[in-house]
């Protein structure tokens, strides 16, 4: 596509209604991430039933423009009330907090603020560039390699979301909720239970509300009403200077390149990069004796890495239909409400749609930054001041919206609550949610491919291991397995030297 005909969807976005959805997905996703409790998630789901009325381009960008809101607010939370905002904002406590307490709050805020910005630009960059190129090999694949990139998502999920065998088990368990409903390919009933609730089979919008809504209202009203105390911020000379930023441009860029590399590898997502990220600063810092003091390469590392993944799960989302994290599983249900199926002729056949989204994920992180260096610092503070009685109420009024809305169907509340009692004991069992929410999305499709594959190879399993991509992610299937076999035998010898 030439540089004029994107000029002008630049020129169509800024000008018409899509750029006020950009904003206000961009501003409610600050908020959501800023506020405890509250996250990137929460938003696009609430944000989701919005986008039916509207054009594919502009529905899908507000949802990432959230996206994008959410994962940036984190910093709030973290650096004010020593409490990550979002699962990706773990190691932004570590310094952004103490850098609070000594009175630099403000200046810690700003900081993150430069290093979201930073790190999605950089992580769009290689979404421009790297898609496209992963699109054309996916052209090549047929029913059997998209089972076998499906399987190794599987795995890779189970593996890194904690304990091996409780990952597995959820997800045997969502792979097996997936099958309620009709067979794809002769139509029969699936309904095990007989209940006329799943007789059309199980919505994932409404049961990832419940997974991750509803049981974290429920999660929430354990924890009581009470306030938090925030650190007095000051607001003078918080922009970073250049010099500063020169001085930082390594632990920028590395942290980028973590950030998308990670969030290329699906199930991964940006928990895992923050980590990755914060310890690699450490360890190239003259000063690493400071980090978790208050160091502000530590809070760099951490919110580069962080927003850096957004854009790099996007390429497995846009490329092959993969969601890289909850986020973007979130992404992918939206993308299918709006009847586009992502995967490489995503690319060859809605070019136009391709580049509106990556305008928009550009607008989106200039929006972002903007409202957080402006009016964000000034009424987070008081925000977060708010009773969790007065949010609470109001999340789970949204929520019971959303689902509705989502098939005008009583039964996808009921859905939507009985998977919030299941997101709560898994909360309470200490088991993964991510896999359950995979397999829901991917489970009917990964059904199937295998199915017609099968059928195309006579029932044979040979081509699984001959064909060469297949191979590829055969053999990348058994380094995982073997990965995690390895890690969990050395973390037992641990425990039992410790022991």
């Amino acid at each position: 596509m030439d540089i004029q005909t994107v000029f002008g969807i630049f020129l169509e976005i800024v000008t018409s209604s899509a750029i006020l959805y950009i904003l206000a997905g961009t501003v409610l996703g600050v908020i959501f991430g800023a506020l405890p409790g509250l996250t990137a998630t929460l938003a696009i789901v609430i944000l989701l039933p919005f986008t039916y009325g509207m054009d594919p381009s502009s529905g899908i960008a507000m949802l990432i423009a959230a996206y994008i809101g959410g994962i940036s607010g984190g910093v709030v939370a973290s650096v004010l009330i020593g409490m990550p905002g979002t699962p990706s904002s773990i190691t932004t406590v570590y310094d952004g907090y103490p850098m609070a307490k000594q009175g630099l709050g403000g200046k810690a805020l700003a900081i993150g603020a430069t290093g979201s910005l930073i790190g999605s630009l950089v992580s769009l960059f290689f979404l421009v560039t790297l898609a496209p190129q992963l699109a054309a090999v996916a052209l090549r694949f047929s029913p059997i390699e998209y089972t076998m990139v499906i399987l190794f998502a599987f795995i890779t999920v189970a593996g890194l979301t904690g304990n091996f065998l409780k990952s597995l088990l959820v997800s045997i368990v969502g792979l097996g909720i997936a099958l309620i409903g009709f067979d794809p390919l002769n139509s029969t009933e699936r309904n095990p239970f007989g209940l006329e609730i799943f007789a059309g089979g199980i919505t994932p919008i409404p049961a990832m509300i419940g997974l991750f809504v509803v049981s974290k209202v429920f999660i929430e009203l354990e924890g009581g009403t009470q306030n938090t105390i925030i650190p007095k911020i000051s607001l003078k000379n918080i922009y970073p200077k250049f010099k500063e930023l020169r001085a930082s441009w390594t632990n920028y860029l590395r942290s980028s390149l973590i950030g998308t590399a990670i969030g290329i590898l699906p199930g991964i997502g940006g928990t895992l990069a923050n980590f990755v990220s914060y310890d690699q600063a450490k360890k190239a810092s003259k000063e690493p004796e400071t980090f978790g003091k208050g160091n502000v390469d530590g809070l760099i590392a951490s919110e580069t890495a962080n927003n850096a993944v957004i854009a790099g799960n996007l390429i497995p989302l846009l490329a092959l239909g993969i969601p890289g994290d909850s986020v973007s599983a979130i992404l992918l249900g939206g993308l299918q409400i709006q009847g586009l199926q992502p995967g490489p002729l995503l690319f060859q056949n809605q070019p136009e749609f391709i580049v509106n989204l990556f305008i928009s994920f550009f607008l989106a992180v200039i929006a972002m930054y903007v409202f957080m260096m402006t009016i964000g610092m000034r009424v987070f503070p008081k925000m977060l001041a708010f009773k969790k009685m007065y949010l609470l109420p109001f999340v789970l009024v949204m929520s019971i919206a959303g689902a509705y809305n989502i098939g005008y169907r009583v039964e996808d509340i009921w859905i939507m609550v009985i998977f919030g009692i299941i997101g709560y004991l898994f909360h309470k069992l200490d088991f993964p949610t991510l896999p359950i929410v995979i397999t829901l999305l991917l489970g009917a499709t990964f059904e199937m491919n295998l199915r017609t594959s099968l059928i195309l190879t006579e029932g044979s399993l040979v081509p699984f291991f001959t064909r060469p991509i297949s191979l590829i992610f055969v053999v990348l299937t058994l380094i995982t397995i073997a990965f995690i076999i390895r890690s969990t035998l050395k973390e037992k010898r641990l425990q039992n030297k410790a022991s």
